[in-house]
């Protein structure tokens, strides 16, 4: 173990007082995490077709959704909101209030292009250009001409993640034909008016609805707003040295755990594989006689983020261990060991491992100077040891029995 000088203690202890400084006078940014939507999941939450056909089942009335006319209404008082201060004569004679009985279709071939999202009833039409990640370059006049019906029985909606300033049906001139609607201005509007629509819905897909809107939300707002980003590039050395200084503790925590091993010189060591899952998460000692049976250190929650600064430390089997549990009540503990063995884990689970004694702990910053020889005072100490001995000497009497 490395022993520090004077110079280099003080120097050590200046950073850290900068350190804190810098925490106590600036308050972290928190990025809200994007929660997981099926269409995530699945690998597919920002493909137009997809959410071209997620739409046109709930603009659908007549769906099994249960949500009858929700996504409709939603559009048309978008549509007044954004044309009643409109001029252009295109806006002034158009009556939308009685459309009705419309067929949802999608991917509709014009001739020389394909229409996302058409809603038709034969009389009128609200025609959807359906835009994501990709450019505005579609021929919407060609769109517009398709439908042949007069202009005041037609609209024509460019749905877009960010607001188009002004939309295009050619290069040089911008249509008056279209008015631009985003994605999260549709879904905040169909959630202002879901409340009176909930009754009739059908519940499986409110649960379909909540997640596409959720899906819609994700793919509309940034990871990071530009005030979290302005600050980090102005706190960005003091932010790499907090970061720096937690990977520092993890691996600190680590040599200790792994340094308590060494000091009961009982089993194995048997590290995770590096950039596992288990890698900077927990150590496993082994026991020299059978593989299967361990003391598992679980340290992840000392320096994740939102926990609660606790380790557990068990022992552990797994496999061919677990095929009959009930084996192991023929071994005589002591009120104390019996205390911990059994617990719910090792009763109730079917995972290829589990927990036979669990004890938790939560260091004081003191005994995480010093981890390793707590740690080893604690497996000795809260019969966790014993309990591992005497299901080791168990299995090797069993096995030596044949």
């Amino acid at each position: 173990m490395k022993v520090y000088n004077t110079l280099e203690t003080d120097l050590i202890m200046k950073e850290l007082n900068q350190l804190q400084d810098f925490l106590d006078q600036n308050e972290i940014p928190k990025s809200k995490k994007r929660p997981k939507t099926f269409l995530g999941i699945a690998k597919q939450p920002h493909y137009e077709n997809v959410l071209s056909n997620m739409y046109a089942f709930f603009f659908d009335e007549n769906e099994v959704h249960g949500f009858k006319d929700l996504f409709t209404t939603s559009l048309m008082q978008l549509i007044e909101q954004k044309t009643q201060n409109k001029l252009l004569f295109q806006w002034n004679n158009k009556n939308f209030s009685q459309f009705q009985n419309f067929i949802p279709r999608t991917e509709v071939n014009t001739g020389n292009g394909r229409i996302d999202l058409l809603l038709d009833n034969g009389e009128q039409a609200i025609i959807i250009e359906n835009k994501v990640y990709h450019h505005l370059n579609n021929d919407l006049q060609d769109y517009w001409n398709s439908i042949e019906y007069n202009d005041e029985f037609k609209i024509g909606i460019v749905l877009s993640l960010q607001p188009i300033p002004f939309i295009q049906y050619d290069k040089f001139e911008s249509s008056p034909h279209y008015i631009n609607v985003t994605h999260l201005e549709l879904v905040n509007q169909i959630e202002k008016n879901i409340g009176s629509y909930l009754l009739d819905a059908n519940h499986k897909y409110q649960i379909f609805l909540t997640d596409f809107i959720q899906n819609i939300i994700n793919m509309s707002t940034p990871v990071l707003t530009s005030k979290e980003i302005a600050f980090y590039f102005e706190n960005q050395e003091k932010i790499n040295d907090v970061v720096s200084f937690k990977k520092n503790l993890r691996d600190h925590i680590i040599a200790e755990v792994e340094k308590a091993n060494t000091i009961l010189e009982v089993f194995n060591y048997n590290a995770p594989r590096v950039n596992s899952f288990n890698d900077k998460r927990a150590r496993y000692f082994v026991s020299p006689n059978h593989p299967n049976l361990m003391i598992v250190v679980v340290f992840a929650n000392m320096v994740d983020e939102n926990k609660n600064g606790t380790m557990h430390i068990a022992v552990e089997l797994t496999n061919s261990l677990l095929k009959d549990r009930e084996q192991y009540r023929s071994i005589k503990f002591t009120p104390e060991e019996e205390e911990i063995a059994f617990c719910e884990h090792f009763t109730s689970t079917n995972e290829s491992w589990s927990h036979f004694a669990v004890k938790h702990y939560h260091p004081t910053n003191a005994e995480i100077a010093n981890l390793g020889e707590f740690v080893a005072d604690w497996i000795r100490d809260d019969h966790l040891l014993s309990i591992y001995h005497k299901i080791d000497s168990y299995l090797t009497e069993k096995k030596n029995k044949g």
